[in-house]
């Protein structure tokens, strides 16, 4: 047998181990990404908090990271996971990419305009167009909404909810049935501060309810009307125009004839621009007992942080 060591069969030898040792790097890496996409916690279905800006509006500069920023801040509660942000725009793929969102009930909340789409009639407007008649259910009656939130408010903290105390019984309750089974929560440590957390959410769901609630009774949140099917005339958004900085954050443009020069400028505005919530659970007009979306009130902490960004 012919053992004698040669250039050859020395480079054959090294080649092979090469080819073993990129094989093995390649199932350690593998093995590696499977192990933290499997150990880490992916948001469950109500954990992302997504904000849609549809037709003619334009992302301003304060839109860049603007949500996540939200999140960064604890505007959201602890159990929003992802904040993110898409503009639809005008182009011919938009309204297809919209739907398919919608499909799959992805989206929280929408800005729109209540700009006119058809200058020979005065009703016809963008969110009329996208909310009126049988679509009238994708977005949520805000007046249902602000009761069920009372209502959800009064489990936790009583009749007195406005400042009672709150019952922390319930709001452990509330959290192991949410997230008893969650990875984040392994341990009996976890657990308590899991529930801490479900406290302080509750403490500001509240904070944010009240806020908000009197930016409505003084005006500064005036609502939109949209007609379903039966011309039931809804609430389903938030007119946003008196937020004077908002067209920082979302505009539209529009031109403006000078009366003297007779010369046209386009400028960019938000008076019209407004804001609705997705419906995006069977939980309206629920008890609040029964609710089994505890983060669909989420949308009432960012509306206070528009106000508190852009109100001035």
């Amino acid at each position: 047998m012919d053992a004698r060591i040669t250039k050859q069969r020395l480079a054959n030898m090294l080649s092979y181990d090469w080819l073993k040792i990129i094989a093995a790097i390649a199932v350690a890496v593998l093995f590696i990404c499977v192990f933290f996409t499997t150990v880490s916690t992916r948001p469950g279905t109500y954990q992302v908090f997504t904000v849609y800006g549809y037709r003619e509006l334009f992302a301003g500069e304060a839109a860049n990271g603007f949500v996540e920023e939200l999140k960064e801040d604890g505007v959201f509660s602890y159990d929003i996971l992802k904040a993110e942000q898409e503009t639809f725009g005008t182009s011919q793929y938009a309204d297809a990419a919209f739907t398919a969102r919608r499909s799959v009930l992805e989206g929280t909340v929408m800005f729109t305009t209540t700009n006119r789409t058809d200058e020979d009639d005065p009703s016809a407007t963008v969110i009329k167009e996208l909310l009126g008649g049988e679509n009238c259910p994708m977005a949520l009656d805000l007046d249902v909404y602000f009761d069920d939130c009372k209502n959800y408010l009064i489990r936790f903290f009583g009749e007195d909810w406005e400042k009672g105390a709150l019952d922390t019984a319930e709001a452990e309750a509330c959290f192991l049935k949410r997230n008893g089974k969650d990875r984040r929560y392994r341990t009996d440590e976890k657990k308590a501060e899991g529930i801490l957390q479900e406290c302080e959410r509750l403490e500001q769901l509240r904070e944010d309810y009240l806020f908000v609630r009197k930016c409505m009774e003084e005006g500064t949140l005036p609502y939109v009307d949209v007609a379903d099917e039966k011309d039931v005339v809804h609430h389903k958004a938030f007119a946003l125009g008196k937020l004077a900085g908002l067209r920082s954050y979302y505009y539209y443009t529009e031109t403006m004839t000078d009366e003297e020069s007779n010369q046209e400028t386009t400028v960019a505005s938000s008076a019209n621009v407004c804001l609705f919530f997705f419906r995006n659970d069977s939980d309206e007009g629920k008890s609040a007992e029964n609710v089994e979306n505890d983060l669909r009130y989420e949308p009432i902490s960012f509306v206070r942080a528009l106000v508190e960004r852009f109100g001035a």
